[in-house]
């Protein structure tokens, strides 16, 4: 299984869909070999489910893992219990099944990146009915334009909704990506910081780690941040996001600068502009 590991983990490091596709598939496997998953799978898959847009079944994998031993007496060496079986479950829906006390990193994390990348295809039909309408173009030829725009297959459903239902969505995305966003800094502050400046986190990974510490954020990152890199327009929300905060924020940090001199800090005003920026992102 260690071998067959190195195998899946060097495939994704080779950056092609068929790499990323072929290392999904062994770790597949390995799980339906090895369910109780003691080389920490399940925190991997969900990113290479993401990369191939695999959508639904990232979000049915992540839910059953939350979801699916809420007492603690599953057995995991019983291979006639259920193992990974629900299926299309409501994308929409609330996002409260997850723990908020002891949250799963990668799990949020990827969830999040499921909403967000939802918001960019929305966004994307709404700019493009828009310069549509102004084209003049025929009804007939919206469908395969806008088609065009959106990369989620869960977007198929999004494109035939009609402006006011779009909106209802997007309105209803936003406050569970600002909700998911605020468990993901509760489980390890550092995950977001990491996300505008990964190379630190993508440099050497670690070897073992606690919940909250550097080390989960760096294991998470190398799993997960080519997802984040290759959807388009999600890390330009998140910037655009971050740049209202710190506009928002920039009153406030000659006080704050105040405190940091009577603590004999040596922070300058952007270094703290640059953290509350982020810190603030989701409310």
């Amino acid at each position: 299984m260690r071998a067959r590991f190195d195998l899946a983990d060097h495939l994704c490091l080779l950056g092609t869909f068929d790499g990323v596709q072929e290392a999904f598939e062994h770790m597949q496997d390995m799980q339906r070999l090895n369910r109780s998953d003691n080389m920490g799978l399940r925190d991997m898959v969900p990113a290479l489910m993401l990369r191939l847009d695999l959508d639904q079944e990232c979000y049915d994998f992540i839910k059953w893992w939350t979801t699916c031993d809420p007492n603690g007496d599953y057995d995991w060496g019983d291979m006639t219990l259920p193992h990974l079986d629900i299926h299309g479950a409501d994308v929409l829906e609330d996002v409260g099944f997850f723990d908020e006390k002891y949250p799963a990193l990668c799990h949020v994390a990827a969830i999040l990146l499921l909403k967000l990348k939802l918001l960019v295809d929305i966004r994307n039909l709404k700019m493009t009915r828009k310069i549509l309408a102004l084209r003049h173009l025929p009804h007939d030829l919206w469908r395969p334009i806008e088609l065009s725009v959106i990369r989620s297959p869960l977007s198929l459903k999004l494109q035939k909704e009609s402006p006011e239902s779009l909106l209802k969505t997007e309105k209803k995305l936003l406050g569970q990506a600002r909700q998911l966003g605020a468990i993901v800094v509760k489980a390890n502050n550092n995950f977001m910081h990491c996300l505008f400046d990964p190379d630190d986190a993508l440099r050497e990974p670690p070897n073992g780690y606690s919940p909250g510490s550097w080390e989960e954020v760096a294991l998470a990152m190398r799993g997960s941040y080519a997802a984040w890199w290759e959807m388009e327009g999600v890390l330009d929300l998140l910037n655009d996001a971050r740049a209202c905060a710190a506009r928002d924020s920039e009153d406030e940090i000659e006080d704050m600068m105040e405190s940091e001199a009577k603590r004999l800090g040596s922070r300058t005003a952007e270094e703290m502009l640059s953290d509350v920026s982020v810190n603030r992102i989701w409310g």
